[in-house]
């Protein structure tokens, strides 16, 4: 590694949440820490106001006998459920994220396997409540003034259980459940240590600015969001703004007016083909739009202020200050991370599990690259096991980031830790540079009788690259011989509309059917003339709806690739 990449920035040591909190808090009390709408307006709420409801919340959660008990937190994305987290952690016990797209057994099950006593709720998912047990304290966030005010009477009153609230930074801090289906959900145990570690180590290599504001957007749940879009800005000065809706993000952008914004790969996809539209519909749009990406392409690692002059429309659609995108979760494209680089913005992509709190690899201010995924976080040992010849192997890493275990699951815990490492069940490839590209799921890579390996992420680029495919997903398909390489695919139906134009079949007719057909089958013929002969797509299924995915945009694997064409 080169000595750019040895170049840090400085940051204040924390080993707790509750450190984290009354470290900002003391640092930055006037500063805007949290921003929400009300009607055409902003309401801020300073670092020191956002303090005094946390210990509040924390003394009243305490109140109720909850001292020391594991609480779980679920809801849409807002002020209540980011002082719920807060509060839990620094005052008060365990602090239990659900899922709020969790069906209501599956809620039963994890309010069951974790063991928790409350659970703090917003109104949009208490239907889904009813079956708990009623030993289960359960706390609306519609009453949260009444529970503010009543925390604050208690500490007027003497009661001083948050100050003397002793957290363990090494123990039990936070328990996510990475999965809700009865019998696969693990919950990974995360110390506030972990989350703490992640945090400094992520922000030695990326600066964030008291001035900045991001949209608080991706679930708060996921790990990724919670540390990179909520606490890391926290500790940081900076401001989370919260979305309602994506129906509204448009108008967010230009009232909150973000300096960074969190993201998944599919949320810039759909961001990117709106702006391509727009562009579409104005004579000459298409042209217009090659020709600037190429005056920009010659400025944008020089002068970012040029490629955003150039790309000024686009710069005020996402409110004007935009200078950052951070993405994971799932692998972004090459074409699309220079296209966002064009607009000017600089784009960050990192890689890392919830078992890892949860950056284990990433770009930072002083390296990026649209081919690959950037390098460890300072202080995270990492190795490859089991390396083919084509130098991809099973991605293992060490550090403190790494969870404690699986909750009341030792022999998955002993399955993926051994001897301080955690396997990642990620497939891997360190480049010349030092840097490491993610090449796909262990899991998912499909071998052949042959021994030969087929990486299914590989197919699904070279497919995804036709304006044809909006999504695929391929497997490995079991038959008496070998293994078939299948690929189920959503079409852009829009664009085949397009390419049909008035020679189209009426849609849902045979003809129509067959049309799609042929040409994704072209799509498919023309990825196969690019890989060797045992990696071709021997089978396509063609889907009607797009895929079933995550909260964070990623296709359910599992549940997709028995697809039935309808």
């Amino acid at each position: 590694m080169n000595l750019i990449n040895r170049l840090v920035y400085d940051v204040r040591d924390i080993y707790s949440i509750r450190e984290l909190v009354e470290s900002s808090a003391e640092l930055y009390p006037d500063n805007p820490a949290f921003a929400r709408r009300i009607g055409r307006d902003i309401e801020y709420i300073s670092f020191s106001e956002a303090f005094s409801d946390i210990k509040a919340l924390a003394t009243y959660l305490n109140s109720l006998g909850l001292e020391n008990s594991k609480i779980a937190v679920i809801g849409k994305n807002s002020y209540e459920w980011s002082v719920t987290y807060l509060a839990v952690c620094s005052g008060c016990g365990v602090i239990v994220p659900f899922d709020k797209e969790l069906k209501n057994a599956e809620i039963e099950y994890l309010a069951k396997d974790s063991g928790i006593s409350a659970i703090v709720y917003s109104d949009d998912v208490a239907s889904k409540l009813t079956g708990l047990p009623e030993r289960i304290i359960g706390v609306p966030m519609s009453s949260f003034a009444e529970a503010l005010n009543r925390g604050r009477e208690l500490m007027e009153d003497g009661d001083d259980s948050y100050s003397r609230h002793v957290v363990n930074p090494n123990g039990l801090g936070v328990l996510i459940y990475t999965s809700g289906t009865t019998g696969l959900a693990k919950g990974v145990m995360l110390s506030q240590r972990n989350i703490c570690f992640d945090i400094m180590s992520v922000l030695r290599r990326v600066r964030v600015y008291e001035d900045d504001v991001t949209i608080s957007l991706l679930p708060l749940h996921h790990t990724y969001q919670a540390m990179a879009g909520f606490l890391a800005f926290f500790y940081s000065g900076a401001c989370i703004a919260f979305n309602e809706s994506l129906r509204h993000l448009q108008d967010d952008m230009l009232l909150f007016r973000p300096t960074i914004f969190i993201a998944v790969p599919l949320l810039l996809e759909s961001f990117l083909n709106g702006v391509k539209k727009k562009y579409s519909k104005v004579f000459g749009g298409k042209a217009l739009y090659n020709t600037q990406m190429t005056l920009s392409g010659i400025f944008r690692k020089r002068s970012p202020g040029v490629s955003k002059a150039i790309f000024s429309s686009v710069n005020k659609a996402f409110g004007g200050r935009m200078r950052a995108i951070l993405c994971g979760a799932a692998a972004i494209s090459p074409e699309i991370f220079k296209e966002y680089e064009s607009f000017g913005f600089r784009v960050y992509v990192g890689y890392g599990l919830t078992e890892t709190s949860p950056v284990c690899i990433m770009h930072d201010d002083f390296y990026n690259s649209p081919y690959d995924t950037g390098y460890p976080i300072l202080g995270l040992k990492v190795k490859l096991e089991d390396v083919n010849e084509d130098g991809i192997g099973e991605l293992c890493v060490k550090g403190a980031n790494v969870m404690l275990g699986y909750y009341n699951n030792p022999e998955q815990t002993a399955a993926v830790l051994k001897d301080g490492w955690f396997y990642t069940g990620d497939l891997a490839r360190m480049n010349k540079n030092g840097s490491y590209t993610i090449t796909g799921r262990l899991k998912s890579m499909i071998v052949a009788r042959t021994g030969k390996k087929i990486f299914p992420e590989e197919l699904e680029y070279y497919l995804e690259q036709s304006s044809f495919v909006k999504e695929s997903l391929v497997y490995g398909l079991e038959t008496d011989d070998d293994v078939q390489v299948a690929a189920c695919i959503f079409p852009d139906y829009d664009e085949i509309d397009r390419e049909l134009g008035k020679n189209k079949p009426d849609d849902g007719s045979k003809e129509y059917y067959e049309a799609v057909k042929s040409l994704i089958t072209g799509v498919v013929h023309e990825v196969n003339r690019k890989v060797p002969h045992f990696k071709c797509i021997q089978k396509i299924t063609i889907r009607k709806t797009e895929f079933e995915k995550t909260t964070t945009r990623k296709i359910k694997r599992k549940s997709e690739v028995n697809y039935k064409e309808e």
